[in-house]
């Protein structure tokens, strides 16, 4: 039984070393992947994900007002309709770990440009 544990042990030793050890765009690519935008229903990444590509898309239904995190690995822009077109530009390395207090709490689409 011991030597299972240390087996484990040092197995997620290594995961975490690896993990914890990459470039942060290497740990952008595993939340988001690449040429992509990523928006989370909960703060800090974590939740339903929503994954943008590009083009115009109403959020969905869930999404709507409610982002609560994001990140962008590519350019685009987040748009409101509440009161005519408000939009928020994105580019390529921008993210928000709490979103839902800020622009999050309004946006109803995701578009190339404003």
């Amino acid at each position: 039984m011991g030597r299972r544990w240390a087996g484990f042990l040092l197995a997620a030793s290594a995961v975490a070393a690896t993990t914890l050890g990459a470039p942060a765009e290497a740990r952008a690519s595993v939340l988001c992947p690449g040429n992509a935008i990523c928006l989370w229903h909960g703060q800090y990444h974590t939740g339903t994900r929503y994954v943008w590509t590009g083009g115009y898309h109403d959020l969905p239904g869930g999404f709507t007002d409610h982002v609560g995190s994001f990140r962008a690995n590519r350019s685009g822009a987040f748009i409101d309709w509440a009161s005519g077109k408000v939009c928020h530009p994105v580019r390529k390395g921008d993210y928000g770990d709490f979103y839902l207090r800020g622009f999050g709490g309004k946006m109803d689409a995701v578009g190339d440009n404003c």
